[in-house]
This record gives C-alpha cells, sequence and structure tokens, in this order.
C-alpha cells in the first residue's frame, strides 16, 4: 500500500511539473515583416496608407518584433508629435542596417518613420499598436491553442490525484 501512495504522490508531481511548465510557456513571440512581402520602401503615390493598412490588419503583443528590410534608407522609432512633423532629428531608435529588428517592449502606440530625406512625407512611414498580453482577446493567435493544451493537463492533474485517493 505504501508503495502504490509513492507511486500516486511521484504521478502527482509529474504531472504538477508539465502543468506549470505549460502555464509559463503558453505564449510565444512573433516576428512580423514589415509591409508583408514588401521591403521598407517609399510606397507608390496612389497607396500612401499602405504601413499603416498593412500595421492594423495585424495584432501586435509585448515581446513581439518587427522587421524592416531596406535598401539606402533608414528606419526610427519617434514621438507621435515627431511622427506628424516627419521630423527626423531626435528618434528615439534609430538603424540604417538595412535589416532592422525592433522589439517591442511595453504595450502602446510606436511611431516609426524613414530618416531619409522626404520619404517620410511621401508616406513611408507607420503608426503599429501594441497590447499588452492582459489585453489580448481570448481569441488570440497565440493563447487558444496553448490554453486548451494547459486545461487538458490540467483535467489529467486533476484526475490522477482524485483516482490516487480513492485507490
Amino acid at each position: 500500500m505504501a508503495n502504490c501512495n509513492m507511486n500516486c504522490v511521484r504521478a502527482t508531481l509529474f504531472l504538477l511539473t508539465i502543468f506549470i511548465c505549460f502555464g509559463h510557456f503558453s505564449v510565444s513571440a512573433f516576428e512580423f515583416q514589415v509591409g508583408g512581402t514588401k521591403d521598407w520602401v517609399v510606397p507608390p503615390t496612389n497607396d500612401s496608407k499602405i504601413y499603416n493598412d498593412w500595421a492594423s490588419g495585424n495584432r501586435f503583443l509585448v515581446g513581439d518584433t518587427i522587421r524592416f528590410k531596406y535598401k539606402k534608407d533608414s528606419v526610427m522609432e519617434v514621438t507621435e508629435e515627431e511622427f506628424k512633423k516627419c521630423n527626423s532629428t531626435r528618434p528615439n531608435f534609430f538603424s540604417n542596417t538595412g535589416n532592422t529588428v525592433y522589439l517591442f517592449d511595453h504595450a502602446g502606440s510606436f511611431y516609426f518613420i524613414s530618416g531619409a530625406s522626404g520619404h517620410c512625407q511621401r508616406g513611408q512611414r507607420m503608426i503599429v499598436k501594441v497590447m499588452s498580453l492582459e489585453e489580448s482577446p481570448s481569441s488570440d493567435r497565440r493563447s487558444s491553442g496553448s490554453r486548451a493544451a494547459v486545461f487538458s493537463v490540467f483535467v489529467q492533474f486533476v484526475v490522477s490525484y482524485v483516482a490516487c485517493l480513492l485507490f
């Protein structure tokens, strides 16, 4: 009988460990390519809202990254005021590597502009709204499958524990 109880305790601890691990790793970050398949370039004259349309069609969460690919250009993260003025004299972030990855480390609005002269005025700019994990809806692209897996492990844990107590 003591051996059975020890096996039940081991099984319960094992399942509890798995449950805790799933709980900590249920959300993962994504990397988005700015503009989809298009690079970070001056948009066509008749499509100056291409980047904002792209950004509003995606859901960004804290921890996600975006990748800017470009040639002979740059990308800057600026304040809302600087964004409205296409002012690039005091950016919060600047890169001109041609392959820039930017991490969203907090929730809120992020304002990006090109640092090349005249590009921002021609539409090469974008606003990205980032949500915290708490703000994201339950139908979020990352969490629905993970939540089902965590719930399944939790149910197995409870059933195993009850079975050990009864038998």
